[in-house]
């Protein structure tokens, strides 16, 4: 057992381990594929990542931790409809993509497959079945949308018989690949995600307090709401939007709209975004759906106050006004209210940050890695 994590040394003989994504740009997923790749190359494990799509800044520490990485060129396959010139070029590029990524799991030959999310699993573990890979794992981060459609269909049918185990992040995804998707019971397995514990810890009682949202860009994650909640408040607390995505140019437009320039930044992207929350006094994530969501868990192990939507697996993580705060999703009136309640709150803020460190650290990132060597040791046999 190590003195450091307390977890137990890596038994039996090192593994060759693949990690299948689509991109490896900045991402909780990826985020959380990378502290797996490298936490597993530390164990002695052989560790190659494969993008199946683009690289991406987050191909920088895997290289540096001494992890292989494949960079592949999946276009997509064409949209429906009838096919033209253009979509036939792209359907031969997708073919020659996939078949280049049988030919490179046959030559390596792992031990180990384990791919994440729909888009990348539904394609990669039919090739690693067909290139005699033994252990091939789904991994499912978050809630999904029913498969829609003939393609869709034959893709999620073809992952899900292609795959030992669905491996989720939180039981909320678990239970939905076996209410909806048609997995047993015995085909699903939950292990949360890994959080590093920072040494520094914000100064939650500082006034006046300021607010952070750590989230890509996209609808789903409910910056709308937060806006339409922040113009509520008449005196509203300052926000940081921390990330990057295509509806940067609409919200910057509504950020504008709403009056809110003096209040909202949006200050992009940032590979290491835990690293700068210590300077703020609470969190917020307005997501409509999730999986178990990094923001969550990284403003926890920096003892922030957590504003959340009650979604996917944050209830997992956060027990109302205790560990933090849980709103409805699609909420902005409740959301408002809980954002006003936090940001007036020095006591407040001081009780649910401590609660939230200390909750958070159950979820250490050796004690993640150590749960995913030893279920594919279990796997194999």
């Amino acid at each position: 057992m190590s003195a450091e994590s307390g977890v137990a040394a890596p038994a039996g003989r090192p593994l060759r381990i693949v990690l299948a994504v689509g991109t490896l740009h900045v991402g909780g997923t990826e985020t959380q594929l990378v502290k797996l790749a490298i936490g597993l190359r530390e164990r002695g494990h052989d560790v190659h990542v494969l993008a199946l799509s683009d690289g991406g800044p987050l191909e920088e520490p895997l290289r540096a931790a001494g992890v292989q990485v494949r960079v592949f060129d999946y276009g997509g396959l064409p949209l429906r409809g009838r096919p033209d010139r253009a979509q036939l070029r792209m359907l031969a590029r997708a073919l020659r993509t996939l078949l280049a990524v049988r030919r490179h799991l046959r030559a390596l030959r792992p031990d180990v497959c384990h791919a994440f999310l729909f888009g990348c699993y539904s394609l990669v573990l039919p090739l690693a079945w067909s290139a005699g890979v033994p252990v091939r794992v789904s991994g499912r981060r978050g809630e999904t949308p029913p498969a829609a459609g003939l393609r869709d269909r034959l893709f999620h049918e073809l992952g899900r018989r292609s795959s030992a185990l669905m491996l989720c992040n939180s039981r909320e995804g678990a239970d939905e690949a076996v209410r909806r998707d048609g997995y047993r019971p015995e085909q699903v397995q939950v292990i949360p995600n890994g959080v590093d514990l920072p040494d520094e810890q914000a100064d939650v009682t500082a006034q006046p307090a300021r607010g952070v949202m750590v989230a890509n860009l996209i609808a789903y994650k409910g910056h709308d709401d937060l806006l339409a909640a922040l113009a509520m408040l008449p005196t509203p607390p300052r926000i940081c939007l921390i990330g990057e995505g295509p509806e940067r140019a609409r919200l910057t437009e509504l950020i504008r709209s709403r009056g809110l320039d003096d209040v909202v930044e949006l200050a992009g992207a940032r590979a290491r975004a835990s690293r700068l929350l210590p300077r703020y006094q609470f969190a917020v994530l307005a997501s409509h759906y999730e999986g178990l969501p990094n923001a969550v868990l990284e403003a926890m192990a920096a003892g922030l106050p957590v504003v959340a939507t009650a979604v996917g697996g944050v209830p997992e993580l956060l027990t109302d006004d205790e560990t933090g705060l849980l709103v409805p999703p699609h909420s902005p009136a409740e959301l408002a209210a809980a954002i006003a309640r936090v940001a007036g709150d020095p006591q407040l803020r001081g009780r649910l940050g401590a609660a939230a460190r200390k909750a958070a650290a159950t979820y250490s990132v050796p004690v993640c890695v150590e749960r995913h060597d030893r279920l594919y040791r279990d796997l194999l046999g």
